[in-house]
């Protein structure tokens, strides 16, 4: 039998969110674009690329089942947990309704820190619970657990060159992102050679972080690769910008000029993601 544990310490896993159907993407992009009706082709562009993979994004299941195991995880600790989307439901706008606790550990759900990103989940949050104590958790992607895994998904296909990829910024902010994203990348490569690519550079900014995915594809030809063997540090689960924009897009390309393409597995909510979260809120608590 579990008892609940009356607690003042809340969890706040944050995400971006898609839509689910095709009939919520409207709503999904008028709230992006801060309430104005969006243009029928970028409406027409985002069904495309969800019936690309498919017909439904697998994003909000996988986020639902990192929540749970991580409240599983914690429950003897009295911390509860929350799931908030800054596009999606329960929105992050809905916090001062939802969370209950008088200590809030804020954590977007992405492995490597980045000021530009990570701002626009905190100072929401915050606003909505003024008043609350609040401790910023980043950078899970350099926790052990997940760094093991990910090294272990990197090593064979020798021949193929290796590609660390991340969603790409834009250019007008000072941001410690692409050094923290070359860090990881140094880190996993146990010494072999490989490129960064930034992807999935929106339409509201003019100058975006590079180099490009298809940077990756112009450098393995010229080494006369077999292939690339793309690994996603820039994100933790199955999401839209990796299954259509590289498991779609990229991949075209790189058999268009006749190379391979392998993408390894996001950990998505497998026990190194839950581990990392929850080793990354005890830490944190500890030493607060």
């Amino acid at each position: 039998m579990r008892f609940t544990i009356m607690t003042d310490k809340a969890v706040v896993l944050m995400y971006y969110g898609f839509p689910e159907r095709e009939e919520e993407m409207v709503e999904y992009l008028k709230d992006i674009l801060h309430g104005k009706t969006p243009p029928d082709g970028l409406v027409r562009e985002n069904i495309q690329k969800l019936r690309m993979i498919g017909g439904a994004s697998p994003s909000g299941r996988i986020v639902t089942s990192i929540r749970k195991k991580v409240e599983e995880k914690l429950h003897d600790h009295g911390y509860r947990v929350y799931l908030l989307s800054k596009h999606y439901k329960p929105s992050l706008k809905d916090a001062g309704k939802i969370v209950d606790g008088e200590v809030v550990f804020e954590i977007p759900l992405f492995p490597i820190y980045s000021d530009f990103i990570f701002r626009s989940y905190f100072e929401v949050l915050e606003e909505r619970l003024q008043g609350r104590q609040f401790i910023r958790i980043s950078n899970i992607g350099f926790e052990e657990p997940l760094m093991s895994y990910y090294r272990g998904m990197v090593r064979g296909d020798e021949d193929y060159l290796l590609v660390f990829s991340a969603h790409s910024i834009p250019l007008e902010y000072p941001d410690e992102y692409p050094v923290n994203v070359e860090r990881l990348s140094s880190l996993l490569s146990a010494g072999r050679e490989y490129v960064n690519i930034y992807h999935s550079q929106g339409p509201f900014h003019e100058k975006w972080l590079g180099p490009y995915p298809e940077y990756s594809i112009k450098y393995a030809k010229e080494k006369g690769m077999k292939g690339i063997k793309v690994v996603p540090i820039g994100f933790i689960y199955d999401h839209i910008e990796v299954l259509y924009d590289l498991d779609e897009k990229l991949r075209g390309e790189a058999l268009e000029y006749g190379l391979d393409y392998v993408r390894v597995p996001l950990p998505n909510d497998s026990e190194p993601v839950i581990d990392s979260i929850v080793n990354l809120i005890l830490r944190m608590d500890r030493d607060r």
